[in-house]
């Protein structure tokens, strides 16, 4: 009788992310419930970005709890799609391989605030990066958990469906440019008497940062 040979992928780590995200965001809406509330109508309301108390700053814990989130929620979004484009070695391990998207991703973006921050303080023009950063990262941040139900059916209703998760990307994508357009057109006045340097930044850490890593993703 001849043996067949069965491939087994575990899901077991998926699972271990998939909770830490869930306890992650049960932390942050029991020890900061006003601004989890604030947070959850960003869409509704400006009250997370006008609040008084509120600092803009993505360095406070709540923040940073949910830029933590937003790591492993990309991460977890890139390795599906690397793994329904055949793009992943099989020499090594799922889990080592999303550790060092996860590794990569923090630190892309990590570098890419840091150039941030430099060009603020070279061009003295803090206040409105600062303003402009925390209202990007928030609103990521955002949808980054909207993305978390697309990749809990795709780890375990759809698992790596190619056409799924292209639309997905696509959707999360646009809206994206959607958020980026809808700061643009509410401060046209500030944006305008700062041209200038509004082109120099969203060329520079804007478009050309996500078009080198398509390159250098696509090479690979």
């Amino acid at each position: 009788m001849e043996v067949f040979t069965r491939n087994y992928i575990s899901n077991d780590w998926i699972t271990i992310v998939f909770v830490i995200i869930l306890l992650l965001l049960a932390f942050s809406k029991k020890f900061f419930q006003e601004d989890f509330f604030d947070f959850s109508r960003i869409f509704k309301s400006n009250k997370y970005f006008t609040s008084h108390k509120r600092t803009l700053s993505v360095f406070n814990l709540f923040s940073f709890l949910f830029f933590v989130v937003q790591g492993l929620v990309i991460s977890l979004g890139i390795y599906f799609l690397l793994k329904a484009l055949s793009l992943l070695s099989p020499d090594t391990l799922d889990h080592v391989i999303f550790i060092q998207i996860y590794l990569a991703f923090n630190i892309f973006i990590g570098v890419k605030y840091l150039i941030e921050k430099i060009i603020g303080e070279i061009f003295n023009i803090n206040n409105l990066l600062d303003n402009y950063l925390f209202y990007k990262i928030t609103y990521k941040n955002f949808l980054a958990i909207a993305v978390l139900p697309v990749l809990l059916i795709l780890a375990y209703s759809l698992p790596y469906m190619k056409n799924f998760l292209i639309i997905a990307i696509g959707i999360w994508v646009i809206a994206n440019i959607f958020v980026l357009a809808k700061y643009y057109s509410q401060n046209q006045k500030l944006i305008l008497g700062n041209w200038f340097y509004f082109i120099l930044y969203l060329c520079t850490l804007e478009i050309a940062p996500y078009f080198i890593l398509y390159k250098v993703i696509t090479k690979v």
